[in-house]
């Protein structure tokens, strides 16, 4: 039975099962281990194979037959969603002038094993969200009426859910940063799904992925900021924290916008709707 041939619900059950994998096996090493840098790879390593092998289940060959093709034109429409993560590493070159931190031991190291962690958690994270997602629902809606939107907002919000730390939703403003985090990440995957429609090039989507993760925060892995603390929570109450979500979102919104002008009307959608 080809890739063509399987049934839309196993395509869809195998999704499902690769999402609810990563995750289990992210709460997994979590659990286990203290998050050094090399335990970081070998968790990366694992559930990026486990991924593309859920991938290969779903398609089979054709994604990755596809992987590097037109991979310039994906890394340059999707540029401009690193604009917010080189805003944040220049606020942490500030923040190092005026700290004036010493460097931590074994840096180098640390830098290369979090850049290389990063890549493969844009390679796992496109490879289950976008392309897993895309190849088993956009043949479970080919016959809807809007077979692309469905799409992309499931997946969108699967993306966005998964990726939100828990809030108190007895506090409006947790309930507030919730939503926006989602919607904002929700627009994301659909930027990201409009170039995979367009090229099924999962490396260059991997790519910009990666150094989305990487910018922010890699500075982190060189020098020892005084009073960092490493805690991230995506609900904090804070009303600077909903204003800072509220700019993202507007300006993902736009960036969204000026993707979907550009890649949307190039997208046959026939062809498209055929392949997979």
């Amino acid at each position: 039975m080809n890739e063509n041939s399987k049934p839309k619900l196993l395509k869809l059950a195998l999704y499902l099962l690769s999402v609810v994998v990563m995750i289990l096996i992210m709460i997994h090493f979590y659990k286990l281990m203290p998050e050094s840098p090399y335990e970081l790879l070998v968790e990366s390593i694992v559930i990026s194979v486990v991924t593309l092998v859920f991938l290969y289940l779903i398609s089979g060959k054709k994604t990755f037959q596809t992987m590097f093709r037109q991979t310039g034109y994906v890394v340059k429409t999707l540029f401009p969603n690193l604009i917010f993560p080189l805003l944040f590493f220049f606020m942490g070159l500030f923040t190092l002038f005026d700290d004036k931190p010493a460097l931590e031991d074994g840096w180098v190291m640390k830098l290369v094993l979090f850049f290389v962690c990063m890549m493969l958690v844009g390679i796992y994270e496109e490879a289950c969200y976008r392309c897993c997602a895309c190849d088993a629902l956009l043949p479970l809606f080919k016959k809807t009426r809007h077979p692309f939107l469905w799409t992309s907002l499931i997946s969108g919000l699967i993306f966005g859910y998964v990726h939100v730390s828990g809030a108190d939703f007895s506090d409006p403003q947790q309930v507030l940063q919730f939503a926006l985090k989602i919607a904002n990440l929700a627009l994301t995957s659909a930027t990201f799904m409009f170039v995979y429609w367009k090229t099924r090039n999962l490396f260059g989507m991997a790519l910009v992925h990666g150094l989305n993760d990487f910018l922010p925060s890699f500075l982190d892995e060189i020098f020892a900021f005084k009073g960092m603390d490493d805690s991230a929570s995506y609900t904090t109450g804070d009303t600077g924290t909903t204003i800072v979500y509220l700019v993202q979102l507007a300006f993902q919104l736009a960036v969204f916008i000026g993707v979907y002008c550009k890649v949307w009307k190039t997208i046959d959608k026939e062809k498209t709707l055929e392949e997979w």
